[in-house]
């Protein structure tokens, strides 16, 4: 079916939800309800009028801004936790390599993988080795990039480590591959996941190997979690829609599967318990209502009552 653009201004749409039984609002002006409408787009505003659609009449434009702004907070702060998740599996990953080998350039073996594989140029991009640094203020601390692209040759240490041996190296481009751990310290969440996806060191699967220290004994399970952490980032990362949209849907196992009879999977609420989970802080929650009530408190903030009762029962159901 062909798409037809129609254009619709902010105040033809607020006449129109108006029409429908929207109040209008309590504190705002009409010109300030547009501004800020305006600033948000549209298109980006109809998801949250959307959530109120059954029972519009209820509910003002002043409850969808406070909607609006409330999903903004959320998703500081599930961004905040995402963050702590990449910081603990990127720990992890380097502790486990350097467990297994001494070869800090072992990621440029092909017999490293468990199939072909190539390091997308985001991952070496910034590793581009650069002619005539200048630096006119000394630096207490230069970051490690710098210092490394400074003052080390992957020519001297492709030399010694990787003599003769096959390699997944772009011979076309002249990049100056650090050791493991300045390599994952300068990746994206998505290209971590997809390099350890892909890891091994000789019969050792990385992905299987980190899983465990994460408390999972599938690693496919583990890398579906992982996932689903980067779904929720990229969200956060581009300001897109948190509340009222559905998530990755993963397996779960003992008490969370106990939990997902009282809140639905594929909401999330599941998924901030997702990443309790691999950060280790589900001690204290005992069931769905503890559950409800950190969300709430840690996440939610202050909020009205009348929306805290709606985002909660659209948060899990």
């Amino acid at each position: 079916m062909r798409y037809i653009y129609k254009k619709l201004t902010v105040s033809q749409y607020l006449i129109k939800l108006y029409e429908k039984g929207l109040k209008k609002s309590n504190y705002l002006t009409q010109e300030e309800i547009e501004n800020k409408i305006q600033d948000i787009g549209i298109f980006k505003i109809k998801g949250y009028i959307k959530s109120f659609r059954k029972r519009l009449f209820y509910y003002s434009i002043d409850d969808v801004l406070e909607l609006y702004e409330i999903d903004r907070e959320i998703s500081s702060k599930l961004f905040f936790l995402s963050s702590q998740i990449e910081i603990k599996l990127k720990a992890y990953l380097i502790d486990s390599v350097y467990e297994l080998t001494d070869n800090p350039f072992f990621y440029l073996l092909k017999t490293s993988y468990i199939e072909n594989f190539e390091l997308n140029n985001d991952s070496i991009f910034g590793w581009e080795i650069k002619q005539n640094y200048s630096i006119t203020n000394e630096e207490l601390y230069l970051h490690y990039q710098e210092y490394y692209l400074k003052n080390y040759s992957f020519e001297l240490n492709k030399e010694y480590y990787l003599f003769e041996k096959n390699l997944i190296i772009d011979k076309n481009k002249n990049i100056n591959y650090p050791p493991f751990h300045y390599f994952v310290e300068n990746l994206t969440l998505g290209s971590l996941i997809k390099l350890l996806s892909k890891l091994k060191i000789e019969d050792k699967i990385l992905l299987k190997v980190v899983a465990k220290k994460f408390g999972f004994y599938n690693e496919k399970v583990f890398l579906n979690y992982l996932l689903r952490v980067k779904e929720l980032r990229n969200r956060c990362a581009h300001n897109g829609r948190l509340f009222n949209r559905n998530y990755r849907s993963i397996k779960a196992s003992g008490f969370y599967k106990e939990l997902r009879k009282e809140i639905y999977h594929y909401r999330l609420l599941d998924v901030y318990y997702t990443l309790l989970l691999l950060l280790d802080n589900v001690n204290n929650i005992k069931n769905s209502n503890d559950l409800e009530l950190q969300f709430k408190n840690r996440i939610l903030g202050k909020v009205s009552d009348k929306l805290t009762k709606f985002l909660m029962n659209n948060l899990k159901r």
